[in-house]
């Protein structure tokens, strides 16, 4: 039996140019049922971290091509990529530059001789259970709800579920979170919220399904959608644009700030 709290369905990114070390990893990630994605230099990393949006990085500190370094720096200048936990495995040989470390960008350090893939996994599960806790505390109270804009937010991911939450009540919303359409729909039967927000790639029902049952309501019509999704091809834009959604924005390419900027900007 598993020893996580949840299904896991976290993704982990592996970037490690040992491949024995890194082939163990992944099956011991998988044995415990996290979706693990293995890449073994930094270019390939980089990409997989956009393509993937994972959950938690595993990165080997000595790589070639991009070094760990610079996939630090990159990925610490933009807000949604910055909060994603990185675990960073050390060669002996090469010690890390911590000087080149910006503060708070690396969640724990393991020396690769130790790197034992059972203990890896044991602090993973934890540090996935740490952000649950930071998620539930994040819901709001019934207080809440009677204070500033309603916000629904129909999104299955948790990482990004633990940032964005988080900043939407900095800002003063009363956020209803949904994880699929269903939860959504039924929120909708007792809540009019000011704005929508969207994710795509949902269970069960895709974000197009739900935009077009909450259009097809005469309660709620009227509400404004907005889509945050990693999908940013131009029929998905174009789609969701044609089913009434106000604003499109790509997960990986927008800042906290901005999606918040934007909720203001429709619900006014």
């Amino acid at each position: 039996m598993s020893s996580s709290l949840y299904n896991k369905n976290e993704r982990i990114l592996i970037i490690e140019s040992d491949s024995v070390l890194g082939e163990q990893i992944k099956s011991a990630l998988q044995k415990d049922g996290y979706d693990v994605t293995l890449v073994k230099n930094g270019v390939n990393g980089l990409k997989s971290i956009y393509d993937t949006m994972p959950h938690l990085i595993l990165m080997d500190a000595d790589l070639a091509g991009v070094d760990s370094y610079e996939i630090i720096e990159l990925k610490q200048a933009e807000p949604l990529l910055a909060k994603i936990p990185l675990f960073l495995i050390s060669n002996e040989a090469k010690p890390i530059n911590m000087g080149r470390l910006p503060e708070g960008s690396v969640t724990e350090i393991f020396l690769a001789l130790h790197a034992k893939p059972g203990e890896l996994v044991k602090k993973i599960n934890r540090q996935f259970g740490n952000m649950a806790s930071e998620l539930s505390s994040s819901e709001p109270s019934s207080g809440d709800v009677q204070t500033g804009k309603k916000i629904l937010w129909v999104e299955d991911d948790k990482l990004i579920g633990t940032i964005l939450s988080k900043k939407l009540k900095e800002a003063g919303f009363a956020l209803f979170h949904a994880t699929n359409g269903e939860e959504a729909l039924k929120i909708l039967e007792s809540v009019i919220p000011d704005v929508v927000v969207l994710d795509l790639v949902l269970p069960n029902m895709s974000g197009f399904d739900i935009m077009e049952a909450i259009k097809k309501e005469r309660a709620t019509s009227h509400i404004p959608v907005m889509i945050l999704s990693n999908l940013n091809k131009q029929s998905d834009i174009e789609k969701a644009e044609s089913l009434g959604a106000k604003k499109f924005l790509v997960k990986a390419s927008t800042s906290l700030d901005q999606i918040v900027e934007e909720i203001k900007a429709l619900s006014a």
